[in-house]
């Protein structure tokens, strides 16, 4: 069966909150970093997306991930697809910040220059 795996700061058994306005990616970017994005389905075997985005310094990923692609997720902030991959009760979106799982839900990650996650 296929595993969805995310990668660059995501791990997706998301429990997550909105960010503020220094994390908001709407806003205009004033404190650049750099992030490297890596969206993959069954353990890597397919990458989705593969690419650096400048945010803010500090930027929620959640709202990074959101702004940038097309995220369905729950009020709570659960992640329930990316990019028209849904998850179901045994595939489900994880990831990974600068290659360890997070133990944290993408609107609790504030992002760092550097970061890659995936």
């Amino acid at each position: 069966m296929k595993k969805w795996l995310v990668s660059l700061l995501v791990v997706v058994a998301i429990l997550t909150g909105c960010g503020d306005a220094a994390g908001n990616e709407s806003a205009e970017i004033t404190d650049p970093i750099d992030v490297e994005i890596i969206i993959s389905l069954d353990h890597d075997d397919e990458r989705l997306v593969e690419e650096t985005l400048t945010v803010n310094d500090g930027a929620i990923l959640l709202d990074v991930l959101t702004t940038h692609y097309d995220v369905e997720k729950t009020s709570e902030g659960f992640i329930q697809a990316i990019e028209g991959h849904a998850q179901t009760s045994s595939e489900f979106w994880l990831f990974d910040v600068n290659g360890a799982p997070s133990e944290v839900g993408a609107g609790d990650v504030e992002l760092r220059d550097g970061d890659e996650i995936h």
